[in-house]
């Protein structure tokens, strides 16, 4: 902005230097070149634009700097937290905000893990009142071998129960 008005008023300033023009000023006829009346007037036009477009271009970007930064913060916390094993969480941002299409996915995502692990976990459930019933049979063999699973299938339990749904 401040490079263009420089070029505006540089390039008025110059073709206006071979014009002359005359004007009244305190009841006297005063002859100038059209670029020394001008002169005063590209200054003060200049300063004026420059702070109110610079004045509204900061209001703006705060503006929108809002709408993309706070959304960040927000799935840079719910990052933190997956990662952590809380999928109960929702990602809540204005609805105005430009990244909400992101916010979406993200809440789709971790639904979707949650309805994954859900099912594991059920698996795991079921996989354990199996092993709990074959574990009655009186074969030493088959006992030992059933310890084993049950030594697995609580190691799949504890790894699981990591996440929080």
């Amino acid at each position: 902005i401040i490079l263009a008005g420089l070029i505006f008023g540089g390039l008025i300033y110059f073709l206006s230097l071979k014009s002359t023009t005359t004007a009244f000023e305190n009841s006297r006829l005063t002859i100038k070149t059209t670029a020394d009346y001008l002169l005063p007037l590209l200054t003060s036009t200049f300063l004026i634009t420059v702070i109110v477009v610079g004045l509204a271009t900061i209001v703006v970007i705060l503006f929108i700097s809002h709408k993309i930064a706070g959304p960040a913060y927000r799935f840079r916390k719910a990052a933190k937290e997956i990662a952590s094993g809380d999928l109960s969480l929702d990602v809540r941002i204005r609805s105005k905000d430009q990244l909400q299409p992101i916010a979406n996915d993200l809440n789709d995502m971790v639904k979707n893990l949650r309805v994954k692990i859900s099912a594991v976990k059920e698996k795991v459930a079921q996989l354990s009142k199996a092993i709990n019933k074959l574990g009655e049979s009186q074969d030493k063999n088959l006992k030992n071998q059933l310890a084993d699973a049950k030594r697995v299938m609580n190691e799949l339990d504890k790894e699981i129960s990591y996440f929080k749904l």
